[in-house]
């Protein structure tokens, strides 16, 4: 054997391990929905903080948003924000989002001039 079947041979191995882990991947994160559970990477937030928001899932415009949606944020200032979405105050009239540098960010919606989903959390498709 050349070290081209060797090559093959590793090559299908982890092709296999990689189903796998993406197999194992898909239901972790179907479990973590029906427990309705949000995995967030951040240091700064906490249960009680998430406790404290109102809307956990709403409608923002015509568009629906629920805790873990990645979005893109466009204000009148004609600045952007990304970030996660975390939930909603009713009374501020306030969206709390988590953007990528770990900060949280209230934005009144008056500010808010478009909005564009970049992703949807436990949609793997």
């Amino acid at each position: 054997m050349n070290y081209i079947d060797y090559l093959l041979k590793i090559s299908i191995v982890l092709f296999i391990v990689s189903i796998f882990g993406f197999l194992i991947s898909l239901l972790k994160e179907k479990n973590d929905i029906l427990n309705k559970r949000v995995t967030l990477n951040s240091k700064i937030i906490s249960q009680k903080f998430l406790d404290e928001l109102d809307l956990k899932i709403f409608k923002l415009g015509s568009i629906n948003l629920a805790i873990g949606d990645q979005i893109k944020i466009y204000l009148k200032n004609n600045n952007f924000v990304k970030g996660t979405v975390l939930g909603a105050k009713r009374e501020n009239n306030t969206l709390c989002i988590l953007t990528l540098e770990d900060k949280v960010l209230e934005l009144n919606v008056n500010k808010i001039k478009r909005l564009r989903i970049i992703s949807r959390y436990g949609r793997m498709f």
